[in-house]
C-alpha cells in the first residue's frame, strides 16, 4: 500500500479562511466586521486580501465574536507563514542556479591560449 501524501497546491492564507467561513456566510461587509472584531476596516482588509497577518490579539477577537479557538487560527497563521517562507527560499535557490544553457566550459577554455596545449 502507498503511503498517503498531502499535497499543498495553494497556501492559503488565513484571511481568505476568514472571509470565506465566517464573514461572507454571515451576510458582513468590511465595515460591520471590523466593528465585530475591534480593528479598523484597513486591517481587516489587509488580512483577507493576504496582505496581514492574524494576530494573537485578533484571534480572540475572532473567538469572541464568532465561537471557536483562537488556536485555530494561531496555527493557520502561523502554518500560512512557513510554507510561505519555504516558497520563498525555494525561488531564492533557484535564482542562484546557473542557467542550463550556461556552459562553465566555454568560461574556462577562455582562458587559456589553446596553441600551448599539447596532445
Amino acid at each position: 500500500m502507498k503511503p498517503l501524501v498531502r499535497v499543498i497546491k495553494h497556501n492559503t492564507h488565513p484571511g481568505e479562511i476568514l472571509n470565506d467561513l465566517i464573514i461572507e456566510p454571515n451576510n458582513l461587509n468590511i465595515e460591520e466586521a471590523s466593528k465585530l472584531l475591534g480593528i479598523t476596516e484597513a486591517t481587516l482588509s489587509d488580512i483577507i486580501n493576504g496582505k496581514g497577518s492574524i494576530t494573537n490579539i485578533i484571534t480572540i477577537s475572532i473567538s469572541k465574536a464568532f465561537g471557536g479557538s483562537p488556536v485555530f487560527w494561531v496555527r493557520l497563521q502561523a502554518v500560512y507563514n512557513s510554507r510561505y517562507e519555504k516558497e520563498r527560499e525555494e525561488k531564492e535557490f533557484l535564482k542562484v542556479l546557473p542557467d542550463e544553457e550556461d556552459d562553465f566550459f566555454d568560461d574556462f577554455e577562455n582562458d587559456f591560449d589553446k596553441s600551448e596545449w599539447t596532445w
